[in-house]
């Protein structure tokens, strides 16, 4: 083991200082800056004797953070080496370790610290978005080696309840004809954020990890005929939907079904929800037409389905839509998203 209890280390991508309380594991520490403890990797941790004598204290606190302070993992190790993340198979793994405060006796979730791992045998290329119903809250692009870990950034811990979601973009790195890619959006609950710490209390461990996938996908092109592979597929008509007249320029959009047409009750469940997303779009796009700042969309709460595919939508819309907020209010509770529109 490199460090013991203790020990003064700098942390290399942000150059702060700390001490180490604990030793984990052969690959992790406790570590201690500014009164916060944390788990951290070893691999990212260094004495700071050096440091000291090449370079001026750094005062963390106000120093700002910066897409350079986070570089590409360095290559050199390979499946088998001691170093490869142990306990986890092959795949692609989104990390969370929960950092907590201390002040006095008292112990407060401040943040979580978010890495990208890389259990594979690929060089990969990776474009990393985290995203809020605010709009993008950090973005990163670039290269991760074989068995390596990439830290990713960290998040405030109240930004679970902003509608806290994960955009991946993975691919090889590889001659054109042999590359593969991997697209993967996660969406985390609260609610599930919650049980995995209580997990990490009881058990001890420090961090969670979510596998993105096992490899990237494959097609199976046997059974099809050449014919098949380059025929268009046959365009779907969109269905029609006698929708209830709405008054002008009206700043509400209520897509209760019962309040769009007349003949639901002879509609299936799945006819029903492209009809009410046809009347959200319709809507947003009369409002943009009418020069309105913003719409109100009511979509109530039930099990969450329609607000999904609502949000989905209103994320597809750029033209129209600048952001939007889901968020309590006295009239509708949490079952209206007021969208903001863009006209610049």
């Amino acid at each position: 083991m490199k460090f013991t209890a203790g020990d003064k280390v700098i942390v290399k991508h942000t150059k702060e200082e700390g001490k180490v309380i604990q030793v984990i594991n052969e690959e992790m520490v406790e570590l201690e800056v500014l009164n916060t403890r944390f788990p951290a990797f070893v691999d990212e941790l260094d004495h700071p004797y050096l440091e000291w004598f090449t370079s001026k204290k750094m005062n963390a606190r106000k120093r700002a953070l910066n897409l350079d302070d986070f570089p590409a993992e360095k290559p050199g190790q390979q499946k088998g080496d001691s170093k490869a993340h142990k306990g986890l198979e092959q795949g692609f793994y989104f990390s969370i370790i929960p950092v907590y405060f201390f002040e006095g006796e008292d112990e407060q979730l401040a943040r979580l610290k978010l890495y990208f791992i890389n259990q594979t045998e690929y060089t990969l290329k990776l474009k990393y978005d985290c995203i809020t119903n605010l709009g993008k809250e950090f973005t990163l692009g670039t290269t991760i080696y074989p068995f390596q870990h990439l830290y990713l950034h960290y998040i405030k811990f109240d930004l679970v309840n902003e509608g806290l979601y994960f955009d991946f973009k993975i691919e090889s790195v590889a001659k054109a004809a042999e590359a593969k890619q991997l697209e993967y959006q996660l969406k985390i609950k609260p609610k599930h954020i919650f049980q995995k710490i209580q997990q990490l209390e009881q058990s001890g461990e420090p961090m969670f990890s979510i596998r993105i996938a096992t490899d990237f996908p494959t097609v199976d092109l046997s059974g099809l005929k050449a014919s098949d592979l380059f025929a268009l597929p046959a365009a779907k008509p969109a269905q029609t939907y006698n929708f209830k007249k709405r008054p002008a320029k009206s700043q509400e959009i209520d897509l209760h079904i019962e309040q769009l047409v007349t003949d639901y009750h002879t509609m299936s469940n799945a006819q029903k929800l492209e009809a009410q997303l046809q009347a959200c779009e319709l809507g947003i796009i009369d409002a943009y037409h009418n020069q309105l700042p913003s719409i109100v969309i009511i979509h109530g709460i039930g099990a969450g389905k329609l607000k999904e595919e609502v949000h989905r939508l209103l994320k597809s819309m750029k033209k129209q839509v600048r952001q939007f907020e889901n968020k309590y209010s006295q009239k509708y509770g949490f079952g209206a998203t007021e969208v903001f529109l863009r006209y610049i």
